[in-house]
């Protein structure tokens, strides 16, 4: 079974090496006192290894308001990051050196054929989904009826089903009642997981729902107890946690996903065809316009389509804006999305270029940007490895063999079949049915929100007064703004998840800080 690591030895000179596995699972945590090197898995496991637990680090936390991560500093004053894919080496005589050790190739394999590439990175995710598996035990997947987890928990149970043995996979639907939003949104994944299930031998599929309500402050409390980190997405966390309950009842060793997806195996065709477009490449525009005439499209709408995604990014980025003011969005929605309750005037210069970047619109990736997406540190991402100590959260879907496929492929070849995450569609015929494979909706996944926060108004208040007497909070978090947010935007159905998505981040924030400095720091 290969999963994330982090491997410790000595060399003969007396150096010690603390190297990283370029998957996005687990990362080193270190610090140095007194010249001594302290190393660990989990934030909890270093923090008491040291004389005493570490101040909170500020300019960390104020960079993490507006989602910019720097992937070798952590939230805690004196610990540092091994990330993933890099190598640690403390001579000896106290010098400590942390440098990337996995450079996978970058450029493109023209040689590859476009209609060979989805059997190629068909093989790929299942080498690497095979090498995840353990010789033993029940196995479970989140399964969010999306291309990633799916083609994760459906690759699984055919290498596994032969043996006898089985995956179960969990889906979060909404409680009963609950409307989809607007748009291209399904409220419920269920029938897409379920559709998945009855195609595939092996395969279970079992609905989580929150019936009993759990709020998602009571959630980041369950998880931040857990992995002494803020939980950064408040609503899925509530049934994150419950997937992580059921499968450690199950007493299952892993628990596959498919975070890194959007990364190496669905990537979207934003960029590529403006990439095509620079190097001239007319003939595969032409070819696309062709491929999209055949999903459906008219050849006026095809060609189109195929233009105006090679405009350049503050084209796209102008005309998404006045898309959004012509749509007729609540005031109240604009207002979210235009703004974050941090202390903007302490951000870091890389922190301010990111949130900058991002209020301007200009997210649509090139091949370099998609490049340093796939190189990216995704442990840093998520707390789900730290949840809990007998479950393993294994992500194929970054395993460094499928890096490395994903970064040959010719740059058409992630256009294929004409639809967008063209690739990973095609890569998955056969594995999964067409209801999925070939879905153009996408997941709400905690669409029922709004119920969980019904008369939760006086509790983000009373978290508020917390912030307040806080020493740290006031550093990094605008009060004033949470302040005037919490009613009755908090609430409203058609704000309540939106509100979570932007001041309820903020709000997991503040809680974790309060939390450690109540039980860890006065402790």
């Amino acid at each position: 079974m290969r999963q994330g690591f982090v491997a410790v030895a000595a060399r003969p000179d007396g150096a010690t090496v603390v190297a990283t596995s370029p998957r996005w699972e687990q990362s080193g945590l270190y610090a140095v006192v007194d010249g001594r090197l302290h190393v660990a898995l989990h934030p909890r496991d270093l923090i008491r290894s040291l004389p005493r637990p570490p101040a909170l680090n500020v300019a960390k936390l104020v960079d993490l308001a507006v989602h910019h991560d720097d992937p070798a500093v952590t939230i805690f004053e004196g610990i540092a990051r091994v990330p993933n894919g890099h190598v640690l080496v403390q001579e000896p005589g106290g010098t400590v050196t942390v440098r990337r050790w996995f450079e996978p190739d970058v450029d493109e394999d023209r040689s590859i054929r476009v209609r060979e590439a989805p059997r190629l990175l068909r093989g790929a995710v299942r080498d690497a989904v095979r090498v995840s598996l353990p010789g033993a035990g029940q196995v479970t997947a989140t399964m969010s009826g999306g291309l990633d987890s799916s083609t994760v928990a459906a690759t699984a149970a055919g290498l596994l089903a032969p043996e006898g043995r089985s995956v179960q996979a969990f889906t979060h639907v909404p409680i009963p009642g609950t409307d989809d939003p607007p748009g291209a949104w399904d409220a419920d994944d269920g029938p897409y997981a379920e559709a998945i299930a009855r195609s595939i031998d092996g395969l279970s599929w079992s609905p989580v729902a929150n019936t009993t309500l759990t709020t998602p402050l009571e959630a980041d409390r369950w998880a931040m107890e857990r992995t002494w980190q803020p939980a950064f997405n408040p609503l899925n966390q509530v049934w994150f946690n419950e997937i992580v309950r059921r499968s450690e009842t199950l007493r299952s060793p892993l628990l596959l996903t498919g975070g890194a997806g959007n990364a190496t195996f669905s990537r979207s065709s934003d960029g590529v065809l403006r990439t095509l477009a620079r190097r001239g490449r007319v003939d595969a525009l032409l070819r696309q316009v062709a491929l999209r005439h055949g999903t459906g499209l008219s050849w006026g709408r095809a060609a189109r389509s195929v233009v105006r995604e090679t405009l350049p990014a503050r084209v796209l980025a102008a005309r998404r804006e006045q898309r959004m003011r012509r749509s007729g969005l609540r005031p109240e929605w604009i207002a979210m999305l235009e703004s974050l309750p941090a202390r903007l005037d302490r951000l870091s210069d890389a922190a301010r270029a990111d949130y900058e970047r991002a209020q301007a619109g200009l997210g649509t990736p090139d091949r370099a940007a998609w490049i340093d997406f796939v190189r990216l540190d995704g442990a840093r991402f998520g707390l789900s490895q730290d949840m809990s100590d007998s479950v393993w959260w294994s992500d194929p879907l970054s395993d460094p063999e499928l890096v490395a496929t994903a970064l040959r492929m010719p740059e058409e070849a992630w256009l294929a079949g004409g639809r967008d995450r063209g690739l990973a569609r095609e890569t998955a015929l056969g594995v999964l049915p067409d209801v999925v494979r070939l879905r153009r909706t996408w997941g709400a996944q905690s669409a029922d929100g709004p119920a969980w926060v019904v008369g939760q108004v006086p509790a983000y208040q009373e978290l508020l007064e917390r912030f307040r007497a806080s020493p740290v909070v006031p550093e990094i978090l605008d009060l004033e703004l949470l302040a005037s947010v919490v009613s009755p935007l908090l609430t409203d159905p058609d704000t309540a998840v939106l509100w979570q998505d932007v001041y309820g981040r903020a709000f997991s924030l503040g809680h974790f800080v309060v939390w450690y400095e109540d039980e860890v720091l006065s402790r």
